[in-house]
């Protein structure tokens, strides 16, 4: 049986290990897209960022991935000073807002304009 601390972390040279499970595709839906992104999103010049950077390459791609079966977005990873960040491309961003949009804080808005 899965438990959700497995999603995220793992026993790596006797040390627990920040990781991405590709089980985490059962898991993310519209609540836990908007409250990551009120939690690790920024606005970008042309879209939205994760920042992703505590994770490996093949990771942020994983979740990429996982962004375009469960939500139909658009992204890309990027290396941002050899660290990887998930950005939304701009012609999703009308689909991103309207699904994180009704579960965001008011006062978080700002990271969607």
């Amino acid at each position: 049986m899965l438990t959700l601390d497995k999603l995220f972390y793992s026993i790596v040279n006797g040390k627990r290990t920040k990781v991405i499970s590709s089980d985490l595709i059962y898991y993310l839906d519209d609540i836990a897209l908007a409250y990551w992104a009120m939690d690790d999103g920024a606005k970008a010049q042309s879209g939205f960022y994760f920042h992703t950077k505590a994770y490996t390459f093949n990771e942020a791609y994983l979740l990429a991935g996982i962004l375009h079966y469960n939500f139909n977005l658009i992204c890309s990873v990027q290396n941002h000073s050899n660290m990887p960040v998930i950005n939304i491309k701009a012609e999703s961003m009308p689909i991103f807002r309207r699904i994180v949009l009704p579960h965001f804080h008011p006062i978080m808005t700002y990271k969607l304009a």
